[in-house]
């Protein structure tokens, strides 16, 4: 309890507990409405980036441009259907992915991840240990290696090289990847009807192509 003393005598006894400011960033100081809509948010979160970047992709294929696509997740199958021959009963994924896309456009090898965030920021752990190392193998073979990150609620896409995250990995001054850091040293992907992202710009920019 905090009392405030007046020059007329007078006294008034504040509740700390409701001046105090509530964090409402903290899952415990969320309504249910809020959880609910946070969590169905997580769920789906890249999908709809990923379908258009896919849909890009498939653009510059039917071009002729490039031939970029969505690299499968690899699965090992336990138990098929005996009454329904191709239908999968069980399956496990069967090795720790790399990245999502991969292929070829002006000669050179394309390997890049995708993501997506609700925050300011990519967190060091949201991008996997694998897909680090996988990158600077890619790198180390003169291949074209990349992030592309969509900051969702400033309706963002940016292109960063991994050369330049694996250099910011490696130090590691800081909890992760701020919007900041992608708007300073990578390329702003563009948006249009078809196709959906630019990517190919956003690529001849970045690696001088």
């Amino acid at each position: 309890m905090k009392v405030i003393n007046y020059p007329d005598g007078r006294k008034m006894i504040l509740d700390e507990k409701k001046d105090k400011k509530i964090d409402h960033r903290k899952t415990e100081n969320k309504t249910e409405a809020q959880r609910i809509k946070e969590s169905y948010i997580k769920a789906n979160m890249g999908m709809d980036f990923e379908k258009d970047v896919s849909k890009s992709c498939d653009y510059y294929r039917l071009q002729g441009i490039a031939d970029i696509y969505k690299r499968p997740t690899p699965i090992k199958i336990v138990k098929m259907n005996k009454q329904k021959p191709g239908q999968i009963c069980e399956a496990y994924f069967e090795e720790k992915s790399t990245t999502d896309y991969v292929g070829i456009y002006k000669e050179k090898y394309i390997d890049f991840e995708c993501k997506e965030t609700i925050h300011d920021e990519i967190p060091y752990h949201m991008i996997r240990e694998q897909q680090y190392r996988h990158l600077e193998f890619i790198l180390k073979l003169g291949g074209i290696g990349f992030f592309l990150v969509s900051f969702k609620r400033a309706q963002e896409v940016y292109l960063m090289p991994a050369k330049i995250i694996l250099e910011a990995e490696k130090e590691k001054y800081h909890r992760g990847f701020k919007r900041e850091f992608f708007q300073e040293h990578g390329i702003l992907v563009e948006r249009s009807y078809l196709p959906p992202y630019k990517l190919l710009d956003a690529i001849d920019k970045a690696f001088d192509l």
